[in-house]
Formats: structure tokens, C-alpha cells, sequence
């Protein structure tokens, strides 16, 4: 089988200083590596001058003997540093934002296990402690194992049936968000042999394009609209703006959730409580199992006792939180208007 090395990892083949010995700093020598040894390659992005997290997770799990035996058994650890207090030369800064673009990173610590061509079969985003890192690489060696297999498979000789099979299972062995990217030829090719997309593999993903453009167009709406300080200066204003949005066709129920948990918020920072049944039903009616439609619900089954918890504040006074609530704002019932 040809051996296809993605642009960013035959542009890097310098190494990248900043890493202990125990782990490679040159990507595409580990990859090269990784295809001798029949491995993959696990890239960490971290921050190690300034991420707590990556610090941590450094420290208490991934410079473990046993945490790095259970990684390096399927994969090659591969340090990419991106540190605020650290000296780098421009040339590995630039190799270094590559990668990151290239694999979207956009968090750190963000650990992405991949196969010696570079192509992502696991991502794991954020701190893990040392029993997690050891179960996410055996669940990462586990998804490089199935992929190699259909990608030898895909190499061989198949009809047209059979190459359609392997490529379904191949692009949900992999993370979705690796196929647009990584796995295009792969992608293409299934268009052609599934043109009414059977599987939804296409269907899902265009899903996800979607909803990650209607999300930045939300945020960048309510950026431009300063709906946090609107909120603040003229609530009124700010729910007729988000009652608005919520009006767009073709708004993904994730986003009409999101419009809603800052309607609840801003209600209830106004302590309106009277006006949150409607906008909570509707919340929990679009997701109900999401992390904010589950919150939504605990809220609507705790509305009596908030509003009578609030209906017996004095002006001035500071309602409680409500069940599993933060508190961001100071919430106050406003003084009665004095009379003239």
C-alpha cells in the first residue's frame, strides 16, 4: 500500500525543542517511525509554562512509567509545546500553529492519536488522570487496529458492495470531525458508491458544518449587539433581540437552546420568574437529555418553590440560587418605584 503523508507532516521535518527526553518532538520522524514500527503517533498539545491542566496531566499521569507504557505499546508520543514564558524561534512557531490548525485544536491539553500517516482515530480533549489516559489509549490502539484492518482491506481487491462496507465502517471508526480533512478520498470515493447516503454519513456531517456555522453566528450576532451589557442596561431589549433570533428559519435545536438558557438567565437575573415557564418548557422540549435541556428541567420542577422563595423577598434582598446554580451576577429585587 502507498504510503500518503499529509502536506503539514512532510512540511515538518525539523524538530520541535521542549519536550523531555522520554518523548519524540519531531511529529514527522515519529511518523515515520510509527510506519516501521506498525505503530501510530499520539500528539499532545500543551501549554506548559501557563496550562494548569497540561501541567497537571503532565505530571500526574502522562509522565507515569506505567501511564507511558500503556501509551507507547500501539503509539509514539509526540510533545507539541505552545508555552507563553518559553523562548521559541519563529520557524518552530510556525510549524507549531500548523499542526495546530491543521488537527483544530482549539483547547489544550488536546490529545490526538493517530495513525502513522498522521490521519486522527481518537481525540481527547482536556485534563485526564492516569486510569482515563490509560483506557482513552487502549480505546485509541483499539480504533488504529479496525482502521489499519479496513484500510489494508481498502487496499486489496473488492466490489464495489464490499469497498461501500469498508468505507462506512472506516469513517465511523474514526472522530467525525478528522473525516473532512483527513479522510476526504475516503469520503469522495463513498459519495460515488452510496450517492443516496445509505449510512447518513454525509447527512451527519453537513449536520455538524451546520451547526457549527450557526453557532459562530450567534455568538458573532450577540458580540456585535453587546447583549451582555444590552442585558444590563436594557433587558427589555435584549429578550426582543434573542425572541428575534429565536424566529430565524432553520435554527438547530442546540442553538434554539442555547438563546433560551441566556433568555432564563436574564430573566432571572431579573427576577422575573413569571416569565420562565415558557421559555424552560421549550428549552427542555428541544433536548430534553442535553446538559441544558437536563438543567431546564431541574429548573421547571423547582419553579413553585422559586417563585415562592422570591415572592417573599423584600426589595433590596438577595433571592437564593436556584438548584445547581453559579452565581455570575448579583441578582437584587429592584426597590418599588417611589411615588410622586
Amino acid at each position: 500500500m502507498k504510503t500518503i503523508i499529509i502536506p503539514v507532516v512532510a512540511a515538518l521535518v525539523a524538530g520541535i525543542a521542549g519536550a523531555s527526553e522520554a518523548w519524540s518532538t519531531n511529529p514527522a520522524e515519529a511518523m515515520q517511525q510509527a510506519a516501521a514500527q506498525k505503530k501510530g503517533v499520539m500528539l499532545e498539545f500543551t501549554g506548559s509554562d501557563w496550562c494548569g491542566a497540561c501541567i497537571m496531566q503532565k505530571k500526574q499521569a502522562l509522565s507515569l512509567p506505567k501511564v507511558q507504557e500503556g501509551i507507547t505499546a500501539a503509539f509514539i508520543p509526540v510533545e507539541l509545546d505552545f508555552p507563553r514564558k518559553k523562548q521559541q524561534d519563529e520557524q518552530t512557531k510556525a510549524m507549531l500553529e500548523t499542526y495546530k490548525k491543521s488537527y483544530g485544536i482549539t483547547g489544550f491539553p488536546t490529545l490526538v492519536y493517530t495513525d502513522a500517516q498522521g490521519r486522527p482515530v481518537h481525540t481527547v480533549v482536556g485534563y485526564a488522570n492516569p486510569d482515563q489516559v490509560m483506557k482513552d489509549a487502549a480505546k485509541a490502539a483499539e480504533a488504529l487496529k479496525t482502521q489499519q484492518a479496513l484500510t489494508n482491506k481498502l487496499a486489496g481487491s473488492l466490489t464495489d458492495e464490499q469497498r461501500r462496507d469498508a468505507l462506512v465502517q472506516l469513517l465511523k471508526t474514526v472522530p467525525q470531525s478528522s473525516i473532512p480533512a483527513f479522510y476526504k478520498p475516503s469520503l469522495e470515493e463513498l459519495a460515488k458508491l452510496d450517492p443516496e447516503d445509505a449510512s447518513g454519513i454525509r447527512a451527519e456531517l453537513n449536520r455538524k458544518e451546520l451547526l457549527h456555522t450557526q453557532r459562530e453566528e450567534l455568538a458573532d450576532t450577540f458580540r456585535q449587539k453587546n447583549v451582555h451589557i444590552l442585558a444590563e442596561q436594557k433587558p427589555d431589549e435584549a429578550l426582543s433581540l434573542m425572541d428575534g433570533y429565536l424566529k430565524k428559519d432553520g435554527l438547530l435545536p442546540e442553538v434554539k437552546q442555547a438563546v433560551l438558557m441566556q433568555k432564563v438567565n436574564l430573566l432571572m437575573q431579573q427576577n422575573r420568574v413569571n416569565e420562565l415557564e415558557q421559555p424552560l418548557k421549550e428549552a427542555v422540549a428541544l433536548l430534553p437529555d442535553s446538559f441544558e435541556g437536563k438543567m431546564c428541567g431541574r429548573l421547571l420542577e423547582k419553579l413553585p418553590e422559586i417563585k415562592k422563595e422570591r415572592g417573599q423577598l423584600k426589595p433590596g434582598e438577595e433571592p437564593p440560587l436556584p438548584p445547581g446554580a453559579i452565581r455570575a451576577t448579583k441578582m437584587i429585587i429592584p426597590p418599588a418605584p417611589a411615588k410622586k
